[in-house]
Protein backbone atom coordinates (compact mmCIF):
# COMPACT_ATOMS: atom_id res chain seq x y z
CA UNK A 1 0.00 0.00 0.00
CA UNK A 2 1.28 3.55 -0.68
CA UNK A 3 1.95 6.44 2.02
CA UNK A 4 1.26 9.73 0.56
CA UNK A 5 3.78 12.02 2.86
CA UNK A 6 4.99 15.74 2.91
CA UNK A 7 8.57 15.78 1.66
CA UNK A 8 10.69 18.24 3.45
CA UNK A 9 13.18 18.78 6.48
CA UNK A 10 10.12 19.39 8.87
CA UNK A 11 6.55 19.00 8.84
CA UNK A 12 6.04 22.26 10.26
CA UNK A 13 7.69 24.35 7.95
CA UNK A 14 6.13 22.78 4.90
CA UNK A 15 2.82 23.86 6.47
CA UNK A 16 4.21 27.43 6.95
CA UNK A 17 3.40 28.41 3.22
CA UNK A 18 4.54 32.00 3.65
CA UNK A 19 2.39 32.72 0.13
CA UNK A 20 3.00 29.40 -1.57
CA UNK A 21 -0.12 27.36 -2.68
CA UNK A 22 0.36 23.74 -1.76
CA UNK A 23 -1.00 20.65 -3.76
CA UNK A 24 -1.65 17.03 -2.55
CA UNK A 25 -1.95 14.36 -5.38
CA UNK A 26 -1.95 17.71 -7.68
CA UNK A 27 -5.72 18.56 -6.88
CA UNK A 28 -6.45 16.29 -4.68
CA UNK A 29 -6.04 18.50 -2.12
CA UNK A 30 -5.51 22.29 -3.05
CA UNK A 31 -4.70 24.89 -1.08
CA UNK A 32 -5.15 28.17 -2.60
CA UNK A 33 -3.03 29.97 -0.28
CA UNK A 34 -3.14 33.49 -2.60
CA UNK A 35 -6.81 33.47 -2.58
CA UNK A 36 -7.73 31.48 0.92
CA UNK A 37 -9.56 28.90 -0.86
CA UNK A 38 -9.47 24.83 -0.52
CA UNK A 39 -9.99 23.00 -3.82
CA UNK A 40 -10.74 19.04 -3.65
CA UNK A 41 -10.31 17.50 -7.01
CA UNK A 42 -9.97 21.12 -8.70
CA UNK A 43 -6.64 23.33 -8.88
CA UNK A 44 -8.51 26.18 -9.20
CA UNK A 45 -10.94 26.46 -6.26
CA UNK A 46 -13.61 29.10 -7.16
CA UNK A 47 -14.96 29.34 -3.73
CA UNK A 48 -13.72 29.00 -0.34
CA UNK A 49 -14.24 25.75 -0.24
CA UNK A 50 -14.63 24.33 -3.88
CA UNK A 51 -15.70 20.07 -4.37
CA UNK A 52 -15.44 19.08 -7.82
CA UNK A 53 -17.43 15.81 -7.34
CA UNK A 54 -19.94 14.58 -4.97
CA UNK A 55 -20.55 16.01 -1.11
CA UNK A 56 -21.96 13.98 1.64
CA UNK A 57 -22.48 15.25 5.08
CA UNK A 58 -24.51 14.11 8.04
CA UNK A 59 -26.13 18.14 8.71
CA UNK A 60 -25.34 20.97 6.62
CA UNK A 61 -25.80 24.16 8.25
CA UNK A 62 -25.32 27.61 6.82
CA UNK A 63 -25.70 31.36 8.08
CA UNK A 64 -26.51 32.98 4.88
CA UNK A 65 -27.54 31.28 2.26
CA UNK A 66 -26.57 28.53 -0.36
CA UNK A 67 -27.12 27.83 -4.31
CA UNK A 68 -27.72 24.44 -5.53
CA UNK A 69 -27.58 24.39 -9.46
CA UNK A 70 -29.94 27.48 -10.02
CA UNK A 71 -31.68 27.51 -6.65
CA UNK A 72 -30.62 30.16 -3.87
CA UNK A 73 -32.00 29.57 -0.71
CA UNK A 74 -31.43 32.35 1.65
CA UNK A 75 -33.00 32.94 5.02
CA UNK A 76 -36.56 32.15 4.05
CA UNK A 77 -36.48 32.79 0.25
CA UNK A 78 -35.84 30.01 -2.18
CA UNK A 79 -34.74 31.55 -5.66
CA UNK A 80 -34.13 30.90 -9.14
CA UNK A 81 -32.04 32.44 -11.82
CA UNK A 82 -34.14 31.00 -14.64
CA UNK A 83 -37.95 31.86 -12.88
CA UNK A 84 -38.29 28.31 -12.30
CA UNK A 85 -38.60 26.18 -9.30
CA UNK A 86 -39.94 22.61 -9.86
CA UNK A 87 -40.67 20.23 -6.68
CA UNK A 88 -40.58 16.66 -8.02
CA UNK A 89 -41.23 14.40 -5.23
CA UNK A 90 -40.23 10.12 -5.38
CA UNK A 91 -43.03 8.27 -6.99
CA UNK A 92 -45.94 8.41 -8.98
CA UNK A 93 -48.32 9.82 -6.15
CA UNK A 94 -45.29 12.08 -4.67
CA UNK A 95 -46.92 14.73 -2.12
CA UNK A 96 -45.23 18.25 -1.35
CA UNK A 97 -46.61 19.23 1.96
CA UNK A 98 -46.74 22.76 2.80
CA UNK A 99 -48.93 24.77 5.80
CA UNK A 100 -49.69 27.97 3.96
CA UNK A 101 -48.55 29.13 0.21
CA UNK A 102 -48.75 32.26 -0.28
CA UNK A 103 -48.29 33.50 -4.40
CA UNK A 104 -48.50 36.94 -4.81
CA UNK A 105 -52.02 38.43 -2.99
CA UNK A 106 -53.18 34.94 -2.85
CA UNK A 107 -52.66 32.39 0.01
CA UNK A 108 -53.41 28.83 0.76
CA UNK A 109 -53.98 27.62 4.21
CA UNK A 110 -55.12 24.40 4.59
CA UNK A 111 -58.55 23.70 2.88
CA UNK A 112 -58.71 27.84 2.55
CA UNK A 113 -57.98 30.09 -0.50
CA UNK A 114 -57.97 33.67 0.13
CA UNK A 115 -56.92 37.17 -1.11
CA UNK A 116 -54.46 38.98 1.15
CA UNK A 117 -54.89 42.37 -0.47
CA UNK A 118 -57.20 44.64 0.96
CA UNK A 119 -60.91 44.28 -1.68
CA UNK A 120 -58.48 41.87 -4.17
CA UNK A 121 -60.53 39.57 -6.53
CA UNK A 122 -59.54 36.35 -7.09
CA UNK A 123 -59.15 35.29 -10.84
CA UNK A 124 -59.65 31.53 -12.36
CA UNK A 125 -58.94 31.43 -15.48
CA UNK A 126 -58.75 28.54 -17.87
CA UNK A 127 -57.05 28.38 -20.89
CA UNK A 128 -58.63 28.51 -24.24
CA UNK A 129 -62.21 26.64 -24.13
CA UNK A 130 -61.40 25.00 -20.66
CA UNK A 131 -64.07 25.37 -18.67
CA UNK A 132 -64.00 25.92 -14.64
CA UNK A 133 -65.03 22.51 -12.60
CA UNK A 134 -66.76 21.94 -9.05
CA UNK A 135 -67.59 18.04 -8.63
CA UNK A 136 -68.90 18.51 -5.36
CA UNK A 137 -71.60 21.17 -3.63
CA UNK A 138 -70.57 24.50 -3.94
CA UNK A 139 -72.02 26.99 -1.81
CA UNK A 140 -71.89 30.45 -2.15
CA UNK A 141 -72.27 32.75 0.89
CA UNK A 142 -72.15 35.87 -1.14
CA UNK A 143 -73.66 37.15 -4.58
CA UNK A 144 -73.01 34.93 -7.50
CA UNK A 145 -72.62 36.85 -10.67
CA UNK A 146 -72.73 35.69 -14.39
CA UNK A 147 -72.38 37.81 -17.33
CA UNK A 148 -72.86 34.70 -19.75
CA UNK A 149 -75.67 32.03 -20.11
CA UNK A 150 -76.50 30.17 -16.65
CA UNK A 151 -77.49 26.59 -17.69
CA UNK A 152 -78.77 24.18 -15.04
CA UNK A 153 -79.57 20.18 -16.06
CA UNK A 154 -80.84 19.24 -12.65
CA UNK A 155 -83.21 20.50 -10.14
CA UNK A 156 -83.39 24.51 -9.49
CA UNK A 157 -84.35 26.08 -6.48
CA UNK A 158 -84.55 30.03 -6.33
CA UNK A 159 -84.63 30.80 -2.55
CA UNK A 160 -85.71 28.48 0.31
CA UNK A 161 -88.24 31.01 2.47
CA UNK A 162 -91.32 33.11 2.12
CA UNK A 163 -89.18 36.25 2.41
CA UNK A 164 -86.77 35.19 -0.47
CA UNK A 165 -87.81 37.18 -3.76
CA UNK A 166 -86.98 36.61 -7.57
CA UNK A 167 -86.59 39.42 -9.98
CA UNK A 168 -86.56 39.18 -13.53
CA UNK A 169 -85.53 42.17 -15.52
CA UNK A 170 -85.13 39.62 -18.37
CA UNK A 171 -87.82 38.37 -20.93
CA UNK A 172 -89.16 34.54 -19.97
CA UNK A 173 -87.81 32.83 -23.31
CA UNK A 174 -89.83 29.49 -23.45
CA UNK A 175 -92.85 27.47 -21.78
CA UNK A 176 -93.59 27.38 -18.06
CA UNK A 177 -95.05 24.44 -17.48
CA UNK A 178 -95.75 22.77 -13.60
CA UNK A 179 -94.15 18.89 -13.11
CA UNK A 180 -97.56 18.10 -11.76
CA UNK A 181 -101.14 19.00 -14.08
CA UNK A 182 -103.73 20.61 -11.41
CA UNK A 183 -101.11 21.14 -8.51
CA UNK A 184 -99.62 24.43 -8.41
CA UNK A 185 -100.78 28.10 -8.12
CA UNK A 186 -99.72 31.03 -9.81
CA UNK A 187 -100.79 33.63 -7.26
CA UNK A 188 -102.49 33.03 -3.97
CA UNK A 189 -105.59 34.62 -2.08
CA UNK A 190 -103.35 37.37 -0.44
CA UNK A 191 -100.51 37.77 -2.89
CA UNK A 192 -102.06 38.52 -6.24
CA UNK A 193 -100.99 39.27 -9.58
CA UNK A 194 -101.89 42.90 -11.16
CA UNK A 195 -102.23 42.58 -14.66
CA UNK A 196 -102.30 39.47 -16.57
CA UNK A 197 -102.08 40.13 -20.14
CA UNK A 198 -102.50 36.95 -22.64
CA UNK A 199 -103.87 36.64 -26.73
CA UNK A 200 -105.49 33.31 -25.34
CA UNK A 201 -106.42 31.66 -21.80
CA UNK A 202 -107.68 27.96 -21.44
CA UNK A 203 -109.06 27.01 -18.05
CA UNK A 204 -110.96 24.33 -17.00
CA UNK A 205 -112.42 26.27 -13.66
CA UNK A 206 -111.71 30.22 -12.58
CA UNK A 207 -112.91 32.70 -10.07
CA UNK A 208 -111.78 36.11 -11.79
CA UNK A 209 -112.79 39.76 -10.45
CA UNK A 210 -111.66 41.21 -13.84
CA UNK A 211 -110.78 40.14 -17.17
CA UNK A 212 -109.12 42.56 -19.72
CA UNK A 213 -108.38 40.37 -22.52
CA UNK A 214 -108.98 39.87 -26.40
CA UNK A 215 -110.60 36.36 -26.01
CA UNK A 216 -111.11 34.14 -23.45
CA UNK A 217 -111.23 30.29 -23.35
CA UNK A 218 -112.83 27.93 -20.95
CA UNK A 219 -113.09 24.57 -22.29
CA UNK A 220 -116.60 25.39 -23.48
CA UNK A 221 -116.89 28.95 -23.19
CA UNK A 222 -115.66 31.85 -25.53
CA UNK A 223 -115.14 35.50 -24.12
CA UNK A 224 -115.11 37.61 -27.00
CA UNK A 225 -115.01 41.78 -26.83
CA UNK A 226 -118.64 42.10 -26.08
CA UNK A 227 -119.93 38.50 -26.41
CA UNK A 228 -120.02 35.73 -24.36
CA UNK A 229 -120.64 32.51 -26.57
CA UNK A 230 -120.89 28.11 -26.51
CA UNK A 231 -117.65 26.84 -28.46
CA UNK A 232 -120.02 23.52 -28.79
CA UNK A 233 -122.85 23.77 -30.92
CA UNK A 234 -126.84 23.51 -29.07
CA UNK A 235 -124.85 23.81 -25.67
CA UNK A 236 -126.81 25.44 -23.21
CA UNK A 237 -124.66 28.38 -20.82
CA UNK A 238 -125.48 28.32 -17.52
CA UNK A 239 -125.34 31.12 -15.17
CA UNK A 240 -125.70 29.69 -11.43
CA UNK A 241 -125.58 30.72 -7.72
CA UNK A 242 -125.52 28.82 -4.60
CA UNK A 243 -128.21 29.31 -1.81
CA UNK A 244 -130.94 32.28 -2.02
CA UNK A 245 -128.34 34.37 -4.31
CA UNK A 246 -129.15 35.33 -8.02
CA UNK A 247 -127.83 36.39 -11.09
CA UNK A 248 -128.04 40.35 -11.47
CA UNK A 249 -127.79 42.03 -15.34
CA UNK A 250 -128.61 45.74 -15.18
CA UNK A 251 -131.42 46.65 -12.56
CA UNK A 252 -133.14 42.64 -13.24
CA UNK A 253 -131.87 40.13 -10.90
CA UNK A 254 -132.64 36.30 -11.92
CA UNK A 255 -133.65 33.86 -8.86
CA UNK A 256 -134.96 30.81 -9.72
CA UNK A 257 -138.27 31.12 -12.29
CA UNK A 258 -138.53 35.04 -10.78
CA UNK A 259 -137.23 38.32 -12.58
CA UNK A 260 -136.81 41.46 -10.53
CA UNK A 261 -136.07 44.86 -10.54
CA UNK A 262 -133.65 45.62 -8.29
CA UNK A 263 -134.58 49.34 -8.47
CA UNK A 264 -137.55 50.15 -5.93
CA UNK A 265 -141.00 51.27 -7.96
CA UNK A 266 -139.14 51.38 -11.26
CA UNK A 267 -140.94 49.83 -14.01
CA UNK A 268 -139.67 46.80 -16.20
CA UNK A 269 -140.08 47.22 -19.82
CA UNK A 270 -139.72 44.81 -22.63
CA UNK A 271 -138.47 46.63 -26.02
CA UNK A 272 -138.05 45.15 -29.17
CA UNK A 273 -136.53 47.00 -32.19
CA UNK A 274 -138.99 47.22 -35.61
CA UNK A 275 -141.80 45.45 -35.78
CA UNK A 276 -140.53 42.70 -33.34
CA UNK A 277 -142.61 41.80 -30.29
CA UNK A 278 -141.71 40.31 -26.92
CA UNK A 279 -142.50 36.72 -26.71
CA UNK A 280 -142.79 34.43 -23.74
CA UNK A 281 -143.19 31.10 -24.71
CA UNK A 282 -145.16 28.35 -22.89
CA UNK A 283 -149.00 27.72 -22.06
CA UNK A 284 -149.67 30.35 -19.64
CA UNK A 285 -147.75 33.90 -20.78
CA UNK A 286 -148.08 37.41 -22.06
CA UNK A 287 -147.12 38.36 -25.99
CA UNK A 288 -146.83 42.31 -26.68
CA UNK A 289 -147.38 43.58 -30.10
CA UNK A 290 -145.45 46.11 -31.68
CA UNK A 291 -145.20 48.17 -34.37
CA UNK A 292 -148.79 50.24 -36.08
CA UNK A 293 -151.56 49.44 -38.23
CA UNK A 294 -152.13 45.80 -39.56
CA UNK A 295 -148.17 45.09 -39.19
CA UNK A 296 -148.85 43.79 -35.84
CA UNK A 297 -148.66 40.35 -35.26
CA UNK A 298 -151.88 38.92 -33.46
CA UNK A 299 -152.15 37.04 -30.35
CA UNK A 300 -150.72 33.65 -30.25
CA UNK A 301 -151.40 32.07 -27.42
CA UNK A 302 -155.66 30.07 -27.18
CA UNK A 303 -155.72 29.69 -23.49
CA UNK A 304 -159.30 29.73 -22.29
CA UNK A 305 -159.57 32.91 -19.68
CA UNK A 306 -156.98 35.32 -21.44
CA UNK A 307 -157.59 38.87 -21.15
CA UNK A 308 -157.17 42.12 -22.88
CA UNK A 309 -158.11 45.02 -23.14
CA UNK A 310 -159.73 46.35 -26.92
CA UNK A 311 -158.19 49.66 -26.89
CA UNK A 312 -160.53 50.08 -30.25
CA UNK A 313 -163.92 49.33 -28.09
CA UNK A 314 -162.11 50.51 -25.20
CA UNK A 315 -163.07 47.38 -22.88
CA UNK A 316 -161.48 44.78 -21.44
CA UNK A 317 -162.39 41.00 -23.07
CA UNK A 318 -161.92 37.68 -21.62
CA UNK A 319 -161.46 34.56 -24.60
CA UNK A 320 -163.72 31.67 -23.84
CA UNK A 321 -162.10 29.41 -25.50
CA UNK A 322 -163.68 30.26 -29.01
CA UNK A 323 -164.07 34.07 -28.87
CA UNK A 324 -163.05 37.30 -27.26
CA UNK A 325 -166.39 37.92 -25.12
CA UNK A 326 -166.68 41.47 -23.65
CA UNK A 327 -167.08 42.08 -19.56
CA UNK A 328 -170.95 42.13 -20.44
CA UNK A 329 -170.90 39.31 -22.06
CA UNK A 330 -171.11 40.66 -25.89
CA UNK A 331 -169.16 38.81 -28.09
CA UNK A 332 -166.89 40.70 -30.40
CA UNK A 333 -166.69 38.17 -33.27
CA UNK A 334 -163.29 38.56 -33.37
CA UNK A 335 -161.17 34.96 -33.57
CA UNK A 336 -158.27 34.85 -30.82
CA UNK A 337 -156.00 34.59 -34.42
CA UNK A 338 -157.54 37.07 -35.92
CA UNK A 339 -154.63 39.75 -36.78
CA UNK A 340 -156.75 42.34 -38.00
CA UNK A 341 -157.38 44.30 -34.85
CA UNK A 342 -155.21 46.71 -34.46
CA UNK A 343 -156.31 47.71 -31.50
CA UNK A 344 -155.30 44.92 -29.61
CA UNK A 345 -152.10 45.79 -27.53
CA UNK A 346 -151.73 42.95 -25.02
CA UNK A 347 -153.04 39.80 -24.00
CA UNK A 348 -152.66 38.49 -20.65
CA UNK A 349 -153.19 35.20 -18.93
CA UNK A 350 -153.94 35.32 -15.29
CA UNK A 351 -154.44 31.76 -13.79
Amino acid sequence: MAVGRISGPLLKDNLLRNGVNLAFETSLLYLDVVNSRVGINTATPAYDLDVNGTTRTTNLQVTNSTTLGQITIANSTISSTNNTITLLPNGANGVVYQGTITVGQLQVNTNVISSIGTNTDINVSPSGTGSINLNANTLVNGNLHATGNITADGNLQLGNSSGDTVTFDGEVNSDVLPSVTATYNLGSNSLQWNNVFAVNSYITTSTISTVNTNNFYSSSLKISSNTISAISSNTDINLSTTGTGGIVIGNLKFVGNSITNVVPNAVTTFVESGTGYAKFPGTYGIVVPVGTSNNRPAIQYSETGMMRYNTDLQYMEVFNGTNWISVTGTSTGVTFNDATDIGIEAALMIG
